[in-house]
């Protein structure tokens, strides 16, 4: 197995964020340990399931249309997709997250079931189950040891996401049932941006490319996604921006790639919207950035 361990990125002051990947465990899974004090995250959301396990104080944050608390011991999660916040309150806290695709998901699920599967869904954003929580510990523990084969890795992080799937998962709804619910304008907005998510599109660009009119595109939009067009398009951008810089691109050709003004703009709104900077993930990832990463 071959692990890319990260240096630690220092944000705010009493802020500590590490990330690494562990490439041979199932595809690759990248980790995160963070000790957030003073951490406000804007609203975002990501392209693969999130899983974080909270080891001190609680999370405080904004899951779609719920307001939510995430106390020690319990595990909080994001789907693919779903808008979500977190905030540091009472001190703040810590927690070990990672990201899965919905592939590996979706074929842990079907695995499980004996037959294909949907993306799993999940009741709830915050899991108050402390099986649930042992085996997401015995995972993130065991994922510092790099004397460990990856057959070691792999059964633990079966054994944590299959108990998920299993006690707490249900077929996963596709998200674009809510946009249809006004019609297909998001869907088309929505298709748009993906398109072009590194042009600087204008409301009259999109007027004419989806037929209607900016303050109807817009509030079917926001209904259906949970954000503005152009913060949905950032998303977009930093995502693509992510995958990227995980596969070795530099940091300031990864900006310009993905329709950022220039690596500090990147680096601002990374972040920003994921607690650390793109200089971590390079590293984690094996990399470096052409200037040097300054949080």
């Amino acid at each position: 197995m071959t692990e890319h361990r990260a240096m630690r990125d220092r944000g705010p002051p009493a802020d500590r964020v590490e990330c690494w990947r562990l490439d041979g465990a199932l595809g690759g899974i990248e980790l995160l340990c963070a000790d957030f004090r003073r951490q406000r995250f804007a609203p975002h959301f990501h392209d693969d399931y999130t899983f974080g396990l909270v080891t001190r104080g609680a999370n405080r944050f904004r899951y779609g249309r719920q307001h939510l608390v995430a106390p020690v011991g319990t595990l909080c999660l994001a789907m693919p997709g779903e808008v979500h916040t977190g905030e540091a309150i009472n001190g703040g806290w810590s927690y070990w997250t990672m990201h899965v695709s919905a592939d590996l998901l979706t074929g842990l699920a079907a695995a499980r079931a004996d037959r294909s599967a949907d993306p799993p869904s999940f009741v709830s954003a915050v899991i108050d189950d402390p099986a649930a929580a042992r085996r997401f510990a015995a995972f993130f523990a065991a994922s510092r040891n790099t004397a460990l084969p990856t057959l070691a890795h792999e059964e633990r992080l079966v054994d944590a996401l299959g108990h998920l799937i299993r006690c707490h998962a249900q077929p996963r709804r596709p998200r674009d049932c809510r946009a249809r619910s006004y019609g297909d304008l998001a869907v088309r907005v929505r298709d748009v941006l993906a398109d072009r998510f590194a042009d600087p599109l204008t409301l009259a660009d999109l007027e004419a490319l989806t037929g209607a009119d900016r303050f109807r595109l817009i509030r079917a939009f926001r209904t259906a996604y949970g954000l503005p067009p152009h913060a949905w398009q950032v998303q977009v951008r930093l995502a693509r921006a992510r995958a990227l810089i995980r596969s070795g691109a530099p940091i300031a050709a990864a900006a310009a790639a993905t329709g950022f003004a220039d690596q500090s703009h990147l680096t601002r709104l990374f972040k920003r919207n994921y607690g650390h900077t793109p200089g971590l993930v390079a590293r984690a990832a094996g990399g470096s950035s052409e200037v040097p990463d300054r949080g």
